[in-house]
């Protein structure tokens, strides 16, 4: 029997996944808020759909890659998926731990599988099958079914332990990560103040103990003044909010996250929420005079 996935929030990371998606052999269902961005993907196998409870029909794994929980909850009730689904429900977005047990639980109550699966990459990592999951699951053998398409979309799947725990995992990753970009800004700021060129800083790290992937990925399109969008702004913002709202309710001391979300104000209220994160460069720059 043919398997069939359903894909809802085809967007910046969407169109690259299913475009590894296809080398599996299954039908895949599509949706998007707009329609027209991912017609190019249509072939004899794949079908776009003008409604998230069109897509999922008989479709026996339904993937949600939306961007938040308004987005979930609105496509997830009020699109028709729940009504519609049948099979294994995944989460490859960064979704709050609240709602991510809600849906857990909602799942359950309806005879559907869920998997929290939120992925870390950029949209290179996406079209090159080269994601990171991280996951939560009751059901292990629901996973195992799910193995024939992840081997295609990522370059590893680490299992986190019961569902939820991939989310949580995923939301302290973010956290790390918009940390350390922004200690690399206030490098940049540093050096630059003191008259030290942004390519020389650059290269010292590249040969240091300050290297990382961040670096690596980040540094080069700042150098370059690109800010188009991989991991956008108010996504990283939106994903440091889940993290000391949960740090909050663990009572747990997180004195520089806390002190960096006034960094991530500033940008949202710069207008920068459509760019990549890596705009905190100019935020930086902004609040010294530079």
């Amino acid at each position: 029997m043919d398997r069939t996935i359903a894909f809802i929030g085809v967007g910046i990371m969407g169109i690259g996944i299913v475009n590894n998606l296809k080398k599996t052999g299954a039908k895949l269902r599509l949706y998007a808020r707009n329609k027209e961005k991912i017609l190019s993907l249509s072939d004899s196998r794949t079908e776009v759909f003008d409604k998230p409870s069109d897509a999922v029909l008989g479709a026996e794994f339904i993937i949600l890659c939306l961007t938040d929980d308004d987005s979930i909850r609105k496509e997830f009730y009020g699109g028709g998926i729940l009504e519609n689904a049948k099979g294994i429900i995944l989460d490859f977005g960064t979704t709050s731990p609240e709602l991510t047990s809600e849906l857990n639980q909602v799942c359950k109550e309806n005879g559907l599988c869920f998997i929290d699966s939120p992925m870390s990459g950029s949209k290179n990592a996406a079209r090159d099958g080269q994601l990171l999951f991280m996951v939560g699951t009751d059901s292990k053998n629901c996973l195992d079914s799910c193995k024939f398409f992840y081997d295609v979309i990522s370059k590893k799947l680490i299992l986190c332990g019961a569902s939820g725990q991939g989310q949580l995992a995923k939301i302290a990753l973010n956290m790390i990560q918009a940390g350390i970009l922004q200690s690399y800004m206030e490098g940049f700021i540093l050096a630059k103040k003191s008259g030290v060129e942004f390519s020389i800083l650059q290269e010292i790290i590249s040969e240091s103990a300050a290297k990382s992937g961040i670096s690596d990925f980040k540094l080069n399109t700042i150098s370059k003044r690109d800010f188009s969008p991989n991991f956008s702004l108010k996504n990283m913002n939106k994903d440091l909010n889940h993290a000391l709202k949960l740090a909050m309710k663990l009572n747990a001391s997180l004195p520089l996250s806390n002190v960096l979300k006034s960094v991530y104000d500033d940008g949202m209220n710069c207008g920068f929420g459509e760019e990549d994160f890596s705009t905190l460069m100019k935020v930086n720059e902004q609040r010294n005079g530079l």
